[in-house]
């Protein structure tokens, strides 16, 4: 590909067709130009006969004779404006050196058109990554459960356990998000589903309405029974379910201890709401290790979303 190097005329540059640059060059005074086969020997040009100054080009003007250039000779000047003998062994020295310098490294330079492609890709790259960075969702120091972090199913890393594969974090807990959900909560003609996800089109992923009465605190408790249930028959025996109901979370690790001690009461003598769905979570729960870790809701977590979105699909199919 040719570069076209104007040294002085209409507008100086480095044009990438001869169209282009006649029309910089064309019937300007004193105009300096040259074809070249790299970039950097145009802008070389281009610095060392641009700092020509005026009265001294006008002495190298033989003729006034306008004739146009060969355009496909390697170098040419037109012939209204030969440039000073000094001024060309200048630049052909710089030049050679510069060519010296490239084939020593073997490397060429890059011309106008892969410069602006790589320029291209880095900003393609560079939004790529941001979107990557909003996929990847990381939350930080949840009371109830520690720092915790939640890898996003696309980019974290699977482990076959039984039939299926799994997401599994870097501290080795299989990873599922859990959700229940609710249309007129405590009202009458309420619908109630859990949603269990383990990642995208997973076949374990759940979707039902709940058992029993409908609220979204039974569809909490139902969903993470079942995930749990679903990772015993699999033989995982870390589990980490992920869930935006800090009730759920607080009931297994704060207060069913106490519960069980005063036989499923209350301190008031009351007895536990959900004691069924409770007992049966209770009797799962300790045949493999898990970890409680709290998200947002409707915070961008996929897991989350999608659980959510489960449940929501659940509750639809709920009859009394």
């Amino acid at each position: 590909m040719p570069f076209y190097a104007v040294a002085r005329g209409r507008t100086p540059g480095i044009f990438m067709n001869w169209p282009d640059c006649e029309a910089q060059v064309k019937g300007f005074p004193g105009a300096r130009y040259k074809k070249f086969n790299t970039a950097v020997e145009a802008e070389t040009f281009i610095t060392s006969e641009g700092d020509i100054n005026v009265s001294q080009k006008n002495k190298t003007v033989k003729t006034n004779r306008k004739t146009k250039p060969d355009h496909t000779a390697q170098e040419e000047y037109p012939k209204t404006a030969e440039p000073a003998k000094s001024d060309i062994k200048t630049a052909k020295k710089r030049t050679s050196k510069l060519s010296k310098s490239d084939s020593d490294s073997n490397e060429d330079f890059d011309d106008l058109n892969t410069i602006l492609t790589k320029q291209m890709d880095d900003i393609e790259k560079r939004l790529k990554g941001f979107q990557k960075g909003v996929d990847n969702i990381i939350k930080k120091n949840s009371k109830t459960t520690g720092k915790i972090i939640l890898i996003d199913p696309p980019q974290a890393k699977k482990r076959k356990s039984g039939k299926f594969s799994f997401i599994e974090g870097d501290d080795g807990y299989i990873q599922v998000y859990t959700d229940g959900a609710c249309s007129s909560n405590g009202k009458n003609g309420a619908r109630a589903g859990i949603g269990v996800y383990w990642a995208d089109d997973h076949p374990l992923n759940v979707s039902e309405p709940v058992t029993g009465r409908a609220t979204n605190n039974c569809g909490e408790i139902q969903a993470a029974t079942c995930a749990i249930k679903l990772a015993l028959q699999n033989d995982i025996k870390k589990l980490a379910i992920n869930t935006d109901s800090q009730f759920l979370i607080n009931s297994v690790t704060k207060w069913m201890p106490g519960w069980k001690r005063k036989s499923w009461k209350l301190k008031s003598g009351e007895p536990v709401k959900n004691e069924k769905d409770f007992k049966e979570l209770d009797e799962v729960q300790n045949q493999l290790e898990i970890k409680w870790n709290y998200v947002e809701a409707h915070q961008g977590v996929h897991g989350n979303e999608m659980a959510d979105q489960l449940a929501k699909a659940g509750a639809a199919r709920y009859t009394k």
